[in-house]
């Protein structure tokens, strides 16, 4: 009997704990993003979203190639965004989506950009679709795809060229929707002259593909290399030659400078190891002049069976292959993974057979420039 109160108080204290049931307040906060939908024309342009937000947010794209957001997360509070597109020469609009979130509620929105009507899309090859391109229509490098390397290299950059690579903008620069690299006669850090070298080494790179670059290359005689290039994503890890290359375009041969043949004359390679350093080249005289002042289209088509170059083979496709190469089961398979991009302008060395900057004629008349329109990678469907 004494027993009973006691229950009796431990069951109104069970009551009293548990109460009415309580509502659980969300954790995060909320985000409000005005307008709800972009949609812009094919121009390279900014616009801009109103992000309200009891919270801290942030924000990511689907598509970080062509669409990009500034500021990328903020505090809680009204936030001015900017939303900045390249231009679109695609020949069918895009669609894209920004995605805005709290650690309890997120926002989607798509952004289209049309295409362009006036004639302006891209070539694009039969069967394939865009993969990255860089068309240079800002006035800056895009360092989210480039890096300039800066220096001689060891032993100038293993061929005893003469240049030293700097990032400074009398050597790189990016002005009326082209990169220009600029080979220059003059005392740089120990050097005879400078230059500019890129490279996507870690930040563009793929695995096969049509891979095409629009060059409007300088009067090589004498001394002067320009060329557009690939090597193995694992370089740094590889090294050379075991993480393979492949030169797509190398102009300023000796072989040319003897003959009389430099603004035609240009061969493809393809560099690989195990064992020791192996190679493949083909020296080619073309039937015009590459370099007369105009752009010209360097294209290497890459699968996993061979490596084809071409020549304006958007303009003229009918042309035969400059270089070809069937490709196997090599040591470190280095044709059949990632590779990424560099585009030079080197001065003197092994290639052109010239080591003393004073037989460099191709800078007696003032600064040499190399200019790009574009860089595009597209891979099959």
């Amino acid at each position: 009997m004494k027993m009973i109160p006691k229950l009796s108080t431990i069951v109104l204290l069970a009551l009293s704990c548990t109460g009415p049931e309580q509502t659980e307040t969300p954790v995060g906060g909320t985000v409000q993003v005005s307008p709800a939908e972009i949609v812009l024309d094919f121009e390279e342009q900014e616009t801009f979203l109103t992000v309200t937000s009891d919270s801290d947010w942030g924000t990511s794209v689907a598509d970080p190639s062509w669409c990009s957001v500034s500021p990328t997360g903020g505090i809680k509070g009204e936030t001015r965004v900017k939303v900045s597109v390249k231009k679109n020469l695609l020949t069918e609009d895009r669609a894209n989506t920004i995605t805005f979130r709290t650690t309890s509620s997120k926002v989607e929105i798509p952004v289209t950009q049309q295409t362009s009507s006036t004639g302006e899309a891209m070539f694009v090859p039969e069967g394939y679709e865009l993969f990255w391109s860089d068309e240079f229509e800002g006035n800056r490098l895009d360092e989210a795809s480039w890096t300039c390397e800066v220096g001689r290299g060891s032993n100038g950059w293993g061929n005893a060229e003469l240049q030293y690579y700097t990032a400074r903008p009398e050597n790189v620069d990016v002005a009326d929707g082209k990169l220009i690299i600029t080979a220059r006669k003059e005392k740089y850090e120990g050097a005879e002259a400078t230059s500019a070298r890129l490279i996507t080494l870690g930040k563009v790179y793929f695995k096969y593909g049509y891979v095409t670059a629009s060059i409007k290359l300088p009067k090589t005689a004498d001394g002067l290399w320009p060329a557009f290039w690939m090597m193995g994503n694992d370089f740094k890890s590889k090294g050379w030659p075991n993480c393979g290359e492949t030169d797509i375009l190398e102009m300023g041969h000796q072989n040319g400078i003897r003959k009389g043949t430099q603004e035609k004359f240009l061969n493809g390679a393809c560099h690989w190891g195990a064992p020791g350093h192996q190679y493949y080249s083909y020296d080619f005289t073309n039937s015009y002049s590459v370099q007369d002042g105009q752009f010209h289209t360097f294209t290497c088509i890459w699968d996993e069976d061979q490596i084809a170059m071409y020549i304006d083979l958007d303009t003229r496709p009918d042309a035969k292959p400059y270089f070809k190469m069937a490709l196997k089961d090599f040591g470190d398979n280095e044709f059949r993974k990632d590779n990424f991009i560099l585009l030079n302008l080197a001065v003197g060395g092994n290639f052109p057979g010239i080591w003393d900057i004073n037989k460099v004629t191709a800078l007696d008349d003032g600064p040499a420039r190399m200019e790009i329109d574009y860089v595009r990678v597209f891979q099959k469907k």
